[in-house]
């Protein structure tokens, strides 16, 4: 491609700086006399004028800070150069004589021509022609200089230390065509040679007799200082036939044409920018076309990146350049360009940030991203431009380019703003989703997703039926939220349990599920279910109720724990029973008698084993009546062999690893299946009766098999009949075989809770049946009696009471009678009954009999009291006043009895008390002398006869004063002794007293207590705090 194609930019600015001394005397660089110049830094500059004179000049300043001569008379300064801002090489030429190169330090420039650092003499023979090029090596330790003449001189020693050199020539040119451009690469081992006809590579290092070691380009030379080594890539580069041309050491060549067929100068900028210097020829003028006025000259000059293939500045220069030099100041590179009218034009570079702005002002994005990738830009401004260039693309309409440089830029953009870009409600267009959905990926991967982000993309896959891209999707995000590209992640992501116990929310797995559910997606409605729905409970509704697939619902209940398997057979083993009875039966059975274990699931849910297809046809045609049939048909069809219930027991069953839930919390879904119910629960019977179960739990199950098999002797068909009735005869035997062995083992304790089958009567009245008559074996009452309820003091009540609704009242007389001992509650309901209706009464035998068998019984053994009797009796209008006028007249005389009774032993309290009074006032009476008989008195410590000194205690007790311990010294300093055997009883009255004392400051305990017992008796808490001393205060002192 030819720089016409390339795109310009202006990535460099010019200032021109005209001499400051321009006209002066001693000018700075606008000298006409100039015939060379070098730059040091970005102010200093050496300058070759008046033929022999050096100057270094301050551009800042605007001064000479120094100047000399640098030859002698007649020599003319033809080069200037600077090695590594230390040496200055001066190359100085005199017709007749050998050229010179003075080396200087720049630190210490001399003062006149016969001061130098080090000086060489160049023997070319008896060559006459002037010097052409000079190229030196960075160290001073190689020099190469071209002729005019064609012939080219090596100069190689230690120049930088002035310890002499060796010169050679090693090429002559044959046709005498001048040397236009030399440069030796970065280590001096090479040296490129350019001629007007041909293009060389010479080794500096050995003998080449004369030869070139290789020859670059025979056909096309290179014009004066149309040449420049890039001295980052070693490539010389020249401008060679309308194209430049890149040679490298080992002879490689490429080109780049620009359509320049008059470049004047070449000069590297950077690596990759390379300055070009062409002359450009004007229009003819129709205005003026007269000899006497020549065409102004002007230049123009490019630079151009080559990697980029972009002109990166262009401008035009009305004046010959006479040379190109680089500078730097403060880590900015800077390209000085000499002019022939005495302007220094100083180019710099723009800033990277203005740079992007022309680029992008340009709508030249994918360079600005170039450009800034190039530079090493921040990462965050790198991802503006592709903002821009992404809003740029999506006002151009180009969507699906935006959407790529959207994702680009996902740090520095809000998401919500890109999504409501290509909202799903506000555009039907399907690309346009498509779109949404490739930046939400972009989200997705790149762990910046959250919730509504993944719910979204999940949407937006559904609304384009995009099946294989919800399928990506469950093989690569995983349940902790990420996605993982490399592989597929779904197996183990199912064996992942942490995920039920987290509290991620991924998604809005609700919404995404009815949505499946609407567009017909069931196979992924189920896989979604699966991976991540925490509840089983809801894959399994989508097996049973949108896939249709029992046999897989019930596998899948099968690998999952206990208590989920638990929770899903509450929930649909109805429907599971309508559509797979016996499967769903058997998992039941297995369940609820601790069997349970869990399987591993097969992942194919379209594939459904033969064994169970042909069961799913023959379902309804297997009707079991008993567990045993059941047990030994799910065996075979299993493939298992053949076996009986009891050879399985006897050859020992599993032994639970879970405590098996209650039955009868999945009694409702055996409603209108009674046979597959009569299986469930002999099942759980034999289960309970083999591991002992809970009793009240197996009463249950006792219960309900009861009229189970009731209702299927009224119901089935007449052959099985007896059967279902003798299956509860023997029901009807075990449950009473519970209650008895179940009241022998609570008999006495207050803990244990008893059994009560007084509900099988009840089922036995509402299905017509005599419970008496099932036991054909008792026939007196008694024994009928023990037979369905056992003797327990609530089966006898619960009796009685069912006895008044169906027996007669003679009847149920007799049973009062006999059982009365046994249960004293049974009289409170047998008075009652008895007096509820005058039928009753009569029937009985009047009141009388009521009296005796009744009344007198209770008043005598204390049952009733006399105000509940009144008010049981209240309640009727059946009896009379004479029923009750002798327990009235016998209760008013017991009651005086008692009042005479309490007034004597009130007497009696009081005559105690007031002799208790009386000695104790005697005791206490200071005043009153008391005799004390020792003569002949023991001590009651040592049991000897009493000396003095004694210590005689006012309780009666007198002691030896040796034999007391002193308690303490009173404020009289008199010794105080106690009563050794009083002391316990003294200790106990000052406690009691002090409780007293401090009972008293507790008030608030009062209300707590009348607050805590507001239903109880709060008399009764009032009279003990008062007897308690809550309302004294004593200040004598015991």
């Amino acid at each position: 491609m030819s720089l016409s194609a390339w795109r310009q930019f202006q990535f460099y600015e010019s200032l021109p700086i005209r001499d400051p001394l321009l006209g002066d005397d001693s000018p700075l660089y606008s000298d006409p006399t100039l015939s060379s110049c070098a730059s040091i830094d970005s102010t200093h500059f050496l300058l070759a004028t008046n033929s022999r004179r050096v100057k270094l000049i301050n551009l800042k300043d605007s001064k000479i800070e120094h100047s000399f001569n640098a030859f002698e008379d007649g020599y003319h300064i033809s080069c200037i150069k600077v090695i590594d801002k230390t040496f200055a090489a001066v190359i100085g030429e005199k017709t007749g004589s050998p050229q010179l190169i003075n080396i200087y330090r720049l630190a210490k420039l001399p003062k006149d021509e016969h001061i130098y650092h080090s000086r060489i003499i160049l023997k070319s023979g008896a060559n006459t022609f002037p010097l052409s090029v000079v190229s030196i090596s960075k160290d001073l330790s190689c020099i190469v200089v071209g002729y005019v003449d064609g012939k080219v001189l090596l100069i190689r020693g230690d120049i930088a230390r002035d310890r002499g050199s060796s010169q050679r020539i090693i090429y002559e040119d044959p046709g005498k065509e001048p040397v236009t451009s030399l440069f030796l690469n970065n280590d001096a081992s090479h040296c490129f040679v350019a001629t007007t006809s041909k293009i060389m590579l010479f080794n500096t290092t050995g003998r080449n007799k004369g030869q070139p070691d290789l020859v670059l380009n025979s056909r096309y030379g290179v014009d004066l200082n149309c040449g420049y080594l890039n001295p980052y890539t070693n490539e010389f580069i020249c401008s060679v036939n309308g194209s430049l041309e890149f040679y490298k050491q080992s002879g490689e060549k490429h080109s780049l044409p620009v359509e320049l067929t008059s470049i004047k100068r070449i000069h590297q900028v950077n690596k990759n920018q390379i300055m070009l210097v062409s002359e450009e020829n004007p229009t003819k003028s129709t205005v003026l076309n007269s000899d006497s006025f020549t065409s102004p000259i002007i230049n123009k000059v490019i630079i151009v990146d080559i990697l980029n293939q972009v002109i990166v500045w262009n401008t035009f220069i009305s004046s010959t350049v006479i040379d190109i030099f680089k500078a730097q100041e403060k880590h900015v590179k800077i390209l000085y360009l000499l002019a022939s009218d005495g302007v220094l034009y100083k180019i710099t570079k723009k800033s990277l940030e203005d740079q992007l702005n022309i680029v992008i002002q340009k709508e030249a994005f994918p360079f600005a991203l170039k450009l800034a990738q190039q530079n090493n830009m921040e990462k965050t401004k790198i991802q503006n431009i592709h903002k821009i260039y992404g809003d740029f693309l999506y006002n151009k309409n180009m969507k699906e380019e935006a959407t790529e440089q959207y994702i680009q830029c996902l740090d520095v953009i809000e998401y919500s703003d890109i999504i409501s870009k290509f909202g799903v409600e506000e555009t039907r267009d399907p690309e346009d989703m498509k779109n949404l959905a490739h930046f939400l990926w972009a989200l997705i991967k790149r762990d910046i997703a959250k919730p509504d982000h993944v719910t979204l993309l999940l949407i937006v896959l559904i609304k384009l039926k995009d099946s294989s891209g919800l399928d990506y999707f469950l093989k690569h995000y995983n349940r902790s939220g990420q996605f993982v590209e490399d592989k597929d992640i779904e197996a183990e992501d199912l064996d992942d349990e942490a995920y039920f116990y987290s509290d991620h929310n991924l998604f809005d797995l609700d919404l995404i599920l009815s949505l499946l559910k609407e567009t017909k997606f069931i196979t992924e409605s189920y896989q979604f279910a699966r991976k991540f729905v925490k509840d089983a409970i809801y894959t399994v509704e989508i097996l049973l109720f949108l896939i249709q697939d029992t046999s897989a619902a019930l596998e899948y209940t099968k690998s999952l724990p206990i208590d989920d398997a638990l929770r899903i057979l509450t929930t649909f083993s109805k429907d599971m029973l309508e559509r797979l009875p016996n499967d769903t039966n058997a998992l039941l059975i297995d369940v609820f008698t601790g069997k349970f274990k869990s399987t591993e699931y097969r992942k194919d849910i379209t594939k459904v084993p033969e064994s169970t297809a042909e069961r799913v046809t023959s379902e309804f045609k297997t009707v079991f009546y008993s567990y045993t049939s059941f047990f030994n048909y799910m065996n075979k069809s299993s493939g298992t062999p053949s076996t009986s219930e009891e050879s399985s027991i006897q050859n020992g069953p599993p032994i639970p690893t879970y405590h098996p839930p209650r039955p009868s919390i999945v009694f409702s879904s055996f409603i209108s299946r009674p046979f597959e119910f009569v299986v469930f629960l002999e099942a759980c019977l034999e289960s309970y009766q083999r591991f002992e179960g809970f009793a009240d739990d197996k009463q249950v199950i006792l219960t309900t098999l009861y009229d189970l098999y009731l209702s299927l002797a009224n119901d089935d068909i007449e052959e099985r009949s007896s059967s279902w009735a003798a299956k509860a005869k023997n029901v009807l035997k075990e449950s009473n075989k519970l209650v008895s062995s179940v009241d022998n083992a609570t008999q006495g304790s207050t803990t244990n809770k008893r059994i009560d089958n007084s509900l099988m009567m009840l089922i036995s009245h509402m299905n017509g049946v005599n419970p008496f008559s099932l036991d054909e074996e008792k026939d007196d009452e008694d024994n009928l009696l023990y037979t369905l309820m056992g003797d327990s003091k609530e089966a006898l009540l619960s009796v009685f009471k069912s006895m008044t609704l169906t027996d007669t009242p003679t009847n149920c007389l007799t049973f009062f009678r006999t059982h009365a001992n046994k249960e004293p509650d049974l009289y409170r309901s047998a008075l009652t009954y008895f007096t509820s209706s005058k039928s009753i009464l009569h029937e009985i035998g009047g009141e009388q009999v009521v009296k005796d068998k009744i009344l007198n019984p209770i008043t005598k053994l204390n049952i009733l009291s006399l105000l509940e009797i009144i008010q049981l009796l209240s309640n009727t209008d059946v009896v009379t006043y004479g029923l009750i006028q002798e327990i009235l007249v016998n209760y008013m005389e017991n009651e005086q009895e008692e009042i005479t009774r309490g007034e004597k032993l009130i007497d009696s309290y009081q005559s105690e008390l007031h002799d208790k009074k009386d000695k104790l006032r005697s005791m206490l009476d200071v005043d009153k002398p008391k005799e004390i008989r020792v003569k002949n008195e023991k001590c009651r410590r040592c049991n000897t006869l009493l000396d003095l000194p004694c210590v005689f205690f006012k309780c009666g007790h007198i002691y030896h004063q040796r034999c007391l311990d002193e308690e303490r010294s009173n404020t009289e300093g008199k010794k105080l002794f106690k009563c050794p055997k009083c002391l316990v009883e003294l200790e106990t009255s000052n406690k009691l007293y002090e409780n007293q004392k401090e009972l008293t400051k507790k008030a608030d305990m009062l209300e707590m207590l009348l607050a805590e017992d507001d239903k109880g008796d709060r008399f009764k808490i009032m009279t003990e705090f008062i007897g308690r001393g809550g309302l004294e205060y004593y200040e004598e002192t015991i």
